[in-house]
Parts: structure tokens; sequence; C-alpha cells
């Protein structure tokens, strides 16, 4: 049994060195502007690349990286969440195990999101960490989304989070948005679960 102690993304992103605090708040005022995710704004506005931030994610979280490519996954479970959530949040369930869920996510979830999770699943959620593209293309496949549905999901998002003001003319809407807050602390034997999980990987040969 252990205890995950969990950080704001932007802070552990300054303390590793792979950015400096003008480039968060610069994508703080820009996320402000266009409704976006601080995080994705930090991804195209920054050197910082997705698999920088999955590596430095896994490390600080102490969470595995999943390849989604090659996992077995239940497709009802993506089926019970609400589309704008899961795209909101890049939040993909992979499978049950026991009475948890492993979970797919870019960026540590809201404890809010995860509130969420817990209760639409009936399942305590466990979360593995999964880059912004991978988690988009196999969201994207699951839900069946075409780039029309994507933009008007990612058009509801971001004016949600810009107050119910919809983005303005110009502005890009294509890509996932994403929360990062402070998370409950998580005490469970984590080892057993991604032991588990480990067993639905696909061989990468097969």
């Amino acid at each position: 049994m252990r205890s995950l102690r969990y950080k704001d993304t932007c802070e552990i992103l300054v303390s590793e060195g792979l950015l400096v605090p003008s480039d968060i708040q610069s994508a703080k005022s820009q996320s402000e502007e266009t409704g976006e995710n601080v995080i994705e704004s930090l991804l195209r506005g920054t050197p910082l690349t997705e698999l920088d931030l999955a590596r430095c994610l896994s490390t600080q979280h102490q969470l595995p990286l999943i390849p989604l490519n090659r996992y077995e996954r239940d497709e009802t479970l993506i089926e019970i969440l609400d589309p704008a959530f899961v795209w909101e949040h890049g939040i993909l369930p992979l499978s049950r195990i026991g009475a948890a869920v492993l979970v797919a996510v870019r960026d540590i979830p809201s404890t809010d999101a995860i509130k969420q999770l817990r209760e639409k699943l009936h399942a305590e959620p466990f979360l593995t960490i999964a880059s912004f593209e991978e988690l988009q293309l196999e969201i994207s496949r699951s839900l069946e989304l075409d780039e029309e549905q994507k933009i008007n999901l990612d058009r509801t998002v971001r004016t949600q989070r810009r107050g119910g003001k919809p983005p303005q003319v110009g502005q890009a809407t294509a890509g996932m948005s994403s929360t990062s807050s402070l998370l409950e602390t998580l005490n469970e034997s984590w080892e057993n679960i991604f032991e588990e999980a480990e067993k639905n990987v696909r061989d990468g040969h097969s």
C-alpha cells in the first residue's frame, strides 16, 4: 500500500527544467483567450514535446506508460461516459480489473473528474499515462468521430471553459483539452493492478 502525492503539472515541468515560468504565464494567457487547456498551449507554443510530458508525468507520479495501440481494451467502458467529458479531459478507460478500472490519461485529471469517473464506472479509477496524440487517435476511433464532430466537441469544451463564451472566429478549435489539479490521495496496491493490466497488452509481433 502506498500514497501518491499529486502536484500541478505546470509546476512539475518548471521544476524539471523543461519549461520556465514565463512559458507557463504565456500559455495561461493564451488559454484564457482560446478556451484551450494550458498544457495544450504549451505543446504548441514551446519546445515541450508530448514524449517529454508523458515521461515527466510518468516519473513524477510513478504511473506506467501503456502503449494504447497494443492494449486489448473493453470498448463498452467508453460508451458509459459522455463524449464531451472524454474529449475535454483526454480520458480513455481501458479495462476492468477487479473493483478497479484502468484509465489512460494525458494529464492528471481534476478531483472532480476522478469523482465523475468513479460514479459513472462504478469502480475506482487507476491511472496510466499516454501521449496527447495517441489518446486523441484512440478516443476518435472508439467514438467514431469525424473531423467535423471533433471540431464541434472541441468548440463545446472551449465554450464551457470560457464561461459560455464561444471561441472567437479564427482561433484554433482542433485538439483536446484537459484539466490539471491536485488529486486526492489514493491508497491502493498499484503493483497488483498494473501486473494484471500487463496481461491485456498484446504481443508486439502479433
